[in-house]
């Protein structure tokens, strides 16, 4: 059997990707224009206390590691800035996609975004990304695998048998059978929300870097590729019995020092119980 799908089949009569909510793309707004103020950011957050609730719930979590509790939307924004508001009010709002798919990718998705936070600043060229911003790529990175699920369980039941009798990975096993991998169609998924073209490259590329198309990106797809190396070694993994697996070139073209991986490795397994308060966060 061949891939019956290609992107666009699948997203024009197959596949309906979820939007973002509007209260999410209007702090988004606010935050990349250069006349907002804080206060402006708050307002539009409380607009949704449902989300205000959560982002706050995150905040006062032991992963960000706050000396005292946060107990107000104003409050966490003064006191963490608007980058960082943006990017937890769309980490709580991409967990409510996660809850959507299976309790293993979400353990994996959010490890792999501990790995990411702690690998970062080792990352040529990227060690001034905000840690938090580097925590939704690695969160994000399998969010295709969520709408396969979603769409098509069956084709994925084939994908995963077809993956453990041959021994290949997921991903091309994916493609034999539907058509498109779950990073491609992250990717059209990350492009959807708007999301920054690094991002989008990144995910589209963390299998295959020839499918970031952002030469300026390939470091970063590469970078995801490893943490999930990283956390698929650990078996933390989406797809249980899958198989750790990294084109060799994915470590020259990230360019992390090799002194670095046990920091990065000693760092997320320190990490790894916040992984767990993240996920009981979300129930």
């Amino acid at each position: 059997m061949t891939g019956t799908y290609n992107i666009d089949t699948l997203l024009d009569g197959i596949v309906t990707l979820p939007s973002l909510p509007s209260t999410v793309n209007r702090v988004t707004h606010l935050v990349n224009a250069p006349d907002s103020s804080l206060s402006d950011v708050a307002k539009a957050l409380q607009t949704d206390p449902a989300l205000a609730i959560k982002t706050l719930r995150l905040v006062n979590s032991a992963y960000y590691g706050l000396a005292n509790k946060i107990i107000s939307v104003d409050h966490a924004v003064a006191l963490l800035g608007m980058k960082v508001i943006k990017n937890l009010v769309f980490t709580a709002t991409v967990f409510e996609t996660f809850n959507k798919g299976t309790g293993a990718l979400l353990r994996h998705s959010v490890s792999c975004g501990v790995v990411m936070r702690t690998i970062i600043p080792s990352v040529p060229g990227f060690d001034d990304m905000d840690t938090e911003e580097a925590f939704v790529y690695g969160l994000l990175h399998d969010v295709g695998k969520i709408i396969f699920e979603q769409f098509l369980p069956k084709e994925v039941e084939s994908a995963i048998l077809l993956s453990r009798t041959r021994g290949i990975p997921v991903f091309e096993a994916e493609r034999y059978v539907i058509g498109v991998d779950h990073a491609e169609l992250g990717g059209h998924l990350a492009q959807r929300w708007g999301l920054s073209k690094e991002l989008v490259a990144a995910i589209s590329g963390h299998h295959n870097l020839a499918a970031c198309t952002l030469e300026a990106a390939r470091p970063l797809a590469a970078t995801l590729a490893i943490a999930d190396f990283i956390c698929n070694a650990c078996a933390i993994v989406s797809v249980p019995g899958a198989t750790p697996y990294l084109p060799e070139e994915m470590w020259g073209t990230a360019g992390i020092p090799i002194a670095s991986y046990p920091r990065i490795l000693h760092a997320f397994f320190d990490s790894l119980g916040t992984v767990d308060e993240l996920i009981e966060l979300q129930q």
